[in-house]
C-alpha cells in the first residue's frame, strides 16, 4: 500500500500530517521564545552583575592613578620648595606641600575602605590597607625629608631620597592596578 492510497482510505491522516506541518514550525518557534524568555532573566541579572562589578572596577583604577597622580604632585611640589633660595619663600611652598599631603591622604582614606568593601564583596585579592600604608609611609618619609632639607641651602641629595620614595609607592600602586586590571580580564 502506497501513500496515496492511505490517503484515500483515510483521508483524516493527510489532514493531520498537513496541519502538522503547518502548525510545528509554530509551537517549535513558541516554545523556544519561551525558553530564551526564561533564560533571558538570568542572563540579563549576570550581566548587570558584570557590569556593576565592571564599573567599580573602573573608578578603581581611575582612583589609582589619581592617588599616582598626586604623590606626583606632591613630590613635586616638595621638590620645587626645596630648590627655592628665599627662606620665605621656601618656607610657603613647604607648607603647600604639606597641605597638598594632608588632601592626598584624606582622600586616600576617604575611599579605601568604601573600595575595600567592594573588593570583599567580590572576593577580589587586593589589599588596599597594605597600599594605604605605602602611602602614608611615603608622606611621611616626604615629610622628613622636607624637615631634614628645608634649611639646607644644598639639596641636591633630597631628589634623590625623593625619586626613592616615589618610584616604591608607585610600585605598590602599579601592583594593585595590575591584580584589578586582571580582576577586570576575568570578567570576560
Amino acid at each position: 500500500m502506497s501513500y496515496e492510497d492511505l490517503i484515500l482510505l483515510n483521508p483524516w491522516i493527510d489532514l493531520v500530517l498537513e496541519l502538522f506541518k503547518g502548525v510545528m514550525p509554530t509551537l517549535v518557534a513558541l516554545l523556544a521564545i519561551y525558553l530564551n524568555n526564561s533564560f533571558a532573566r538570568e542572563r540579563e541579572l549576570i550581566y548587570r552583575k558584570k557590569n556593576l562589578q565592571l564599573d567599580y572596577y573602573t573608578k578603581m583604577l581611575n582612583w589609582l592613578h589619581n592617588i599616582k597622580n598626586d604623590i606626583m604632585e606632591v613630590s613635586r611640589d616638595l621638590d620645587n620648595a626645596l630648590y627655592k633660595r628665599d627662606p620665605n619663600d621656601r618656607v610657603n611652598r613647604y607648607n603647600n606641600f604639606i597641605n597638598s599631603i594632608s588632601k592626598m591622604n584624606t582622600n586616600i582614606a576617604a575611599w579605601k575602605d568604601t573600595y575595600s568593601s567592594i573588593l570583599e564583596i567580590y572576593c577580589c585579592d587586593i589589599e588596599l590597607n597594605q597600599l594605604k600604608e605605602d602611602i602614608f609611609n611615603c608622606s611621611d618619609t616626604l615629610k622628613k625629608i622636607g624637615d631634614k632639607y628645608i634649611n639646607q641651602m644644598d639639596t641636591t641629595m633630597a631628589t634623590d631620597e625623593i625619586n626613592n620614595i616615589v618610584i616604591k609607592t608607585n610600585k605598590a600602586i602599579d601592583e594593585c592596578i595590575r591584580r584589578l586590571l586582571k580582576e577586570t580580564n576575568a570578567l570576560y
